[in-house]
């Protein structure tokens, strides 16, 4: 088998993978937040029963992508030809690689996570959801220690934002105009901005089964977790105007990030990225919520600590996670709220010096 026939090979395994979820959720067999739990509650492993499955067709592309670069880099460097012949050696060469060519830590973790969707469509599911970790753990101390490039998360400014959104607002009514066929990308940004949900959760996601009374909406999740947020009168009554006309998911994701950019930049923008405002808006919100903490009469300590937690919570996310306040609020926030929430420690297992040391080389 050459190169060319590896590629393709993993391309239908990644498709069927693809293909499996979705004969799934036709069926309404699981969602993806209770496979997650199903897999905690047995084998204290979130993903020990989506680890085959591939839950979106973004994803899919992002794993092919970094998948088939592993294959050219393992048939390059050691003349692997055949798909089972992919193990830890070719593994640990592949992000040793990356760390040597300066990834950021965030690309190098992400490529982790890919490999060790592969290995499950390769027959080694344990070995690389071990290295995965393994690795996933020491670019974290790397990047602590300044020897990676850390991930960066820029911020679109609230001037750049209003004036994208007021762009995107007069080429969806173009486009009425020219088509005859509503569109709703300016929307779907209202939303994101004032929901902090995803692109997905913002477009695909919102039917009109979404809008409750009392203007408020319920937000699908990562993982599948509803969320019912409140949103202003006029958002949600554009909302309803729109997808009574069009009784179809709000937009199509690709197509409204894609228009998201082109706005952004003739905005004199440069974080072109839908997920920019998600950190916009909670950004936003701990600034408005603290404020109001402390009018009340908190401390400065049980300000931060409790709207943190809520603004963790707004993501979709456990009120515990210092990664996610830290990635959305900033490091300074976060670790104040670490030190605040004294979350108990485990005991460390005992290993043996040579197993600590060449855990993820061999």
């Amino acid at each position: 088998m050459g190169l060319s026939e590896m590629k393709q090979a993993m391309h239908d395994r990644l498709w069927n993978a693809h293909q499996r979820w979705l004969a799934m959720r036709e069926a309404g067999s699981a969602t993806k937040r209770e496979l997650k739990l199903r897999g905690l509650r047995e084998h204290g492993d979130a993903n020990r029963y989506i680890r085959n499955l591939i839950f979106a067709g973004s994803t899919k592309r992002s794993v092919e992508e970094t998948v088939k670069s592993f294959i050219e880099f393992a048939h390059e460097k050691f003349g692997v030809e055949r798909l089972e012949d992919l193990g830890r050696r070719e593994f640990n060469a592949f992000i040793e690689d990356g760390v040597a060519r300066g990834l950021a830590a965030s690309t190098l973790e992400t490529r982790c996570s890919h490999l060790a969707k592969a290995g499950a469509l390769l027959g080694r599911t344990a070995s690389f959801a071990t290295l995965s970790r393994c690795w996933a753990r020491r670019i974290r101390a790397m990047a602590k220690t300044g020897e990676l490039r850390p991930p960066e998360r820029a911020t679109p400014s609230l001037e750049i934002v209003e004036r994208a959104v007021a762009i995107l607002r007069d080429r969806d009514q173009h486009h009425v105009a020219r088509t005859g066929e509503p569109r709703a990308y300016h929307l779907a940004a209202r939303l994101q901005l004032v929901t902090a949900g995803r692109s997905v959760s913002a477009t695909d996601r919102i039917t009109l089964d979404a809008l409750k009374d009392g203007s408020l909406i319920e937000i699908v999740g990562k993982g599948g977790k509803p969320l019912l947020l409140e949103i202003s009168p006029d958002l949600h009554a554009a909302l309803r105007q729109h997808l009574a006309a069009r009784p179809v998911p709000l937009a199509d994701r690709d197509a409204y990030r894609a228009a998201w950019r082109r706005a952004v930049r003739d905005a004199g923008g440069h974080v072109t990225g839908t997920h920019g405002l998600r950190r916009r808006s909670t950004q936003d919100f701990y600034r408005d919520e603290y404020a109001r903490q402390l009018a009340a009469g908190a401390s400065p300590e049980q300000a931060r600590k409790a709207v943190t937690e809520r603004a963790v919570e707004r993501l979709g996310h456990s009120r515990d996670r210092s990664d996610q306040a830290a990635c959305y609020l900033g490091a300074a926030s976060a670790g104040a709220y670490r030190t605040l929430i004294r979350r108990p420690r485990r005991a460390a297992p005992r290993t043996t010096t040579r197993t600590a040391r060449f855990a993820c080389h061999r």
